[in-house]
């Protein structure tokens, strides 16, 4: 795949609940990276009908900085996962960079994922690579995302590293093939296992949310596990492909 010239737009989308207390200093990381990125930008923010008021001060907040944010209320039953597919399909633009609200993914890596994507079909901000670390989180969340990490990529035959990052660029027109239902509130383990995608990933340090409250709940690992069960027949259909070029998924194990 050709890198993505300087001309080419980019959208980030952004699922949002109740994210009033980081918005203000998320849109500030991105108004600052946005010239950096020498090519136009949008936010397309899905907001599930916040109670907080998410969307009324992220639109505030968009017109006050001249940032080029779009608000997208979502019907239906409210979902992490749904919210990025509803994200993508309003985007303006075909190179799509999506990110949590939570200050855990820092725009500052946004150029870098964009400048990977030369020779990969997407780029995937790991916290499971060479490089890469986590802040702030306990053993039990360790364990957990670990304990994950390794059945998707072992029960689903997913090579890359960090197939549950919420932090990842790929063009829309490839994802035409995929249907991304949103179930299990991964939607890039869905990308991974449908498309096969060839995906180089990038080390960052992932910051535990100081601000609301986690996703990590006991319904939403069990919601992962039936989507894990839902996409095990896909994997066994899908051929296995092996990674070519450096910086590209390999099959080693996540490192702790």
């Amino acid at each position: 795949m050709a890198s993505p010239d300087f001309s080419e737009g980019l959208s980030i989308v952004i699922p949002t609940y109740n994210e009033r207390e980081n918005i203000e200093q998320l849109l500030a990381e991105i108004g600052l990276v946005a010239p950096q990125l020498k090519r136009p930008s949008e936010v397309v923010l899905v907001d599930d009908r916040s109670p907080d008021g998410t969307a009324e001060l992220a639109s505030q907040l968009g017109r006050d900085r001249g940032l080029d944010i779009r608000v997208v209320t979502p019907n239906g039953p409210r979902s992490l996962g749904g919210a990025i597919a509803r994200g993508l399909d309003a985007c303006r633009w075909d190179l799509v960079c999506v990110m949590d609200a939570d200050l855990s993914h820092p725009p500052s890596l946004i150029p870098t994922l964009i400048a990977s994507l030369d020779g990969a079909d997407g780029v995937v901000a790991s916290r499971y690579v060479p490089g890469a670390d986590i802040e702030s989180w306990p053993f039990r969340r360790h364990l957990i995302s670990l304990g994950a990490t390794l059945i998707a990529r072992i029960g689903l035959r997913v090579r890359c590293r960090d197939p549950l990052s919420g932090f990842f660029v790929f063009r829309r027109s490839f994802l035409r093939s995929v249907r991304i239902r949103g179930d299990g509130n991964k939607p890039l383990l869905e990308i991974l296992v449908q498309a096969q995608p060839m995906v180089a990933e990038i080390p960052y340090l992932f910051r535990n949310r100081k601000n609301g409250e986690s996703k990590l709940t006991g319904r939403s690992i069990g919601e992962f596990l039936s989507l894990v069960l839902r996409l095990w027949p896909t994997s066994r259909d899908a051929p296995v492909i092996q990674p070519q070029g450096r910086g590209l998924s390999d099959a080693d194990p996540p490192q702790s």
